[in-house]
């Protein structure tokens, strides 16, 4: 993988990135009918109550950044192989960060919409975990903590890209201890959360005498650790890559740039599938008969 050139590099992401956007315009729409219409009225918009605001918003700003992305990937490698005109052509051109510093900040943006997504994402588990536990701020201590620290070694190792002078690389020793360490706690806060979350779901299934049944609970929580699975492989083989130092490392960062907002799809849209369901079989028990909310298992 370290043998892999700059500009074959740039192309592999180029072509990743657009089949992966194309994956995310495909389970956007179904994610905000989800999000914005009843599911038992055709096309009709949910009374504001019942729309999940902060998962809208995040859902929206991600879809929004990995449009930039892909846009700014596109000119990227426009810029190298057709209006770069030195010598040495888009191998030079990547190869020297002197010309890509001059040549503007489409270079280093990938790092910036990286940081923001895994931000978002993790940001979003979090916030489903502390709707799932009836809105207990112990519970999600732990993943906030590990956030918290994603959040500065994001932005340490951004400024840090950013600010890279002639004659240092991308792969500079100093970037990737801040690199590695956001990833490390990306994945914990992943794991830490998934974990909560599965765990609520389980743990009340048996309990609950009627309404919501166990076997919808228990698909939920398989739901979520399939979408978590997919999330923490890929932060383990991009982490793998970044310590090779291999140039493949734009690739696994453009790519994380549009997992993270298609996972994020994909669970909302596969646990309404499930709500549906749960809809079918029999109405939602009284509030009084359980101490399990069963509007939490699809509020997250």
């Amino acid at each position: 993988m370290a043998s892999v050139q700059a500009h074959t590099a740039r192309l592999i992401a180029l072509f990743v990135s657009c089949v992966l956007y194309g994956i995310l315009l495909t389970t956007l729409v179904p994610c905000l009918h989800s999000l914005l219409f009843s599911a038992s009225r055709n096309f009709q918009i949910k009374p504001r109550h019942e729309i999940k605001l902060p998962i809208l918003a995040a859902t929206i700003l991600m879809f929004f950044v990995s449009s930039f992305s892909a846009v700014i990937s596109m000119q990227d490698v426009i810029d190298a192989f057709i209006n770069y005109h030195g010598p040495g052509g888009a191998l030079e051109f990547y190869g020297t960060l002197d010309t890509t510093l001059n040549h503007g900040w489409t270079h280093w943006m990938p790092a910036v919409e990286d940081s923001i997504q895994v931000t978002l994402g993790d940001g979003l588990l979090i916030y489903r975990c502390y709707v799932l536990y009836g809105r207990k701020w112990r519970v999600i201590i732990l993943p906030s903590l590990a956030w918290m620290g994603l959040v500065a070694t994001s932005v340490a190792s951004s400024y840090r890209e950013i600010t890279l002078k002639p004659g240092q690389s991308l792969n500079d020793a100093t970037v990737l201890p801040t690199l590695s360490a956001a990833l490390l706690f990306t994945f914990a806060t992943s794991v830490t959360t998934t974990f909560l979350i599965i765990r609520k779901l389980l743990e009340c299934g048996p309990t609950i005498p009627g309404g919501i049944r166990p076997h919808i609970l228990t698909r939920i929580a398989n739901i979520f650790f399939e979408t978590g699975l997919i999330y923490t492989l890929s932060v383990v083989l991009s982490l793998g890559i970044y310590l090779t130092g291999s140039n493949l490392e734009y690739v696994v960062s453009l790519a994380m740039i549009h997992i993270v907002p298609i996972t994020c799809n994909l669970l909302l849209i596969r646990i309404e599938g499930v709500s549906g369901l749960k809809r079918l079989e029999g109405p939602e028990p009284e509030p009084w008969e359980v101490k399990f909310n069963p509007r939490a298992a699809v509020e997250v």
